[in-house]
């Protein structure tokens, strides 16, 4: 009886995930860049999720803590997911040249971009990409052991881990994400999305946790509830990927860089300067009022809306920094956008709720990768 809600919110999920999907293939034949670019967005946006489950799994396999013993759960079910969000990301290699300007007439580009051909062409970005999967799928399927009941592992595992992850994530930010624009250049974008995707798996398991009353909010005898750990571990992934988008934003503009400040332009204008004004006051300016304070962080209403917008202020802010260049959306183009969200979001949402449902599901080899 214990899962029969958690199915029907498994079939609902997948049911909504074929329709967008559905969608997507049709828009595909009207409009084959907008359905590309919608695609795209979405599709990075949920594999975010993934990639920050493990980073936050493995920097508490390396610092412990009460805090990371509370998010496990929803954090492992996301984890899980990667092959899926891998996946997800596999119809844009069809057709790169619908996304990124490399892919496609070179002789139109500048010649500050044709000199970076050499690193962006098709086959060493699939060679890239590739090996980037290799590494997060194998990665996941250790943290997965090492984090299974009763798991344990040496922190020289976490540690290599988290070193593979991080060249992993700074590859694949500058391949899927960088050059979009490959005119732009910027030395803390990788760290920013890393940042982003911890932000962004750190809301979803406090919703989780807090709607499913699975962390206690009554303080312990430190005076601290578990609840506030989570929320206090959210409010510090939040504060670091701040700082690291101001850091960029004042370089770039404290540097007078006419590439890169372009950058910002196209996204403080034709409608993304609301969407930018969204994302801020959803997923930094509301919540960081609200972490500080603690009679909030010790109710579950208030938990449960610090995760919320932080969460949504995360997909916002991440749909500011990819989709701008990919096209713009109005009345007859924002219906692709839409349709992706369903499509990517609905059949991801279905997995993790799938594993997060029977955690049993994801005892891989648990005898063995426990002492690993």
């Amino acid at each position: 009886m214990r899962r029969c809600p958690a199915g029907r919110l498994v079939l609902s999920a997948l049911m909504v995930g074929a329709a967008g999907v559905l969608l997507c293939v049709a828009g595909f034949f009207v409009d084959s860049r907008a359905a590309m670019a919608a695609w795209l967005t979405a599709a990075l946006a949920f594999a975010g999720l993934p990639l920050g489950a493990l980073t936050i799994l493995m920097v508490h396999g390396l610092t412990g803590g009460r805090w990371g013993e509370a998010m496990r759960p929803p954090l492992r079910a996301m984890a899980a997911t990667m092959p899926l969000a891998l996946l997800l990301l596999l119809p844009v290699l069809v057709r790169l040249d619908l996304v990124f300007p490399w892919a496609g007439d070179t002789a139109l580009l500048p010649a500050k971009v044709q000199a970076k051909l050499a690193y962006l062409n098709a086959p060493f970005f699939l060679a890239r990409f590739a090996a980037c999967a290799a590494v997060w799928l194998g990665l996941a399927w250790l943290v997965l052991g090492w984090t299974a009941p009763p798991g344990r592992s040496s922190g020289r595992g976490h540690a290599v881990g988290l070193i593979l992850h991080g060249i992993a994530v700074s590859v694949f930010s500058i391949d899927w994400m960088l050059s979009l624009e490959p005119g732009f250049v910027s030395t803390v974008y990788a760290m920013t999305e890393a940042s982003a995707q911890t932000v962004g798996a750190g809301a979803l398991a406090l919703v989780v946790l807090v709607a499913g009353r699975q962390v206690e909010i009554r303080p312990g005898s430190d005076g601290v509830s578990p609840g506030e750990d989570v929320a206090n571990m959210l409010f510090g992934f939040l504060l670091t990927w701040a700082y690291l988008a101001f850091m960029q934003w004042l370089v770039v503009w404290a540097g007078d860089l006419p590439d890169e400040i372009h950058w910002y332009l196209l996204r403080m204008r034709g409608g993304w300067q609301y969407l930018m004004l969204a994302a801020i006051l959803t997923g930094f300016a509301i919540p960081f009022a609200g972490f500080l304070s603690r009679r909030l962080k010790r109710t579950h209403a208030g938990l449960l809306w610090l995760g919320i917008l932080v969460g949504a202020g995360h997909f916002l802010e991440t749909a500011w920094r990819i989709r701008p260049p990919l096209g713009g959306v109005g009345l007859l183009s924002g219906w692709h956008d839409l349709a992706a969200f369903a499509g990517a979001g609905g059949l991801w949402t279905a997995l993790f709720l799938f594993f997060l449902d029977a955690p049993e599901r994801l005892a891989l080899r648990r005898g063995r990768l426990a002492h690993g």
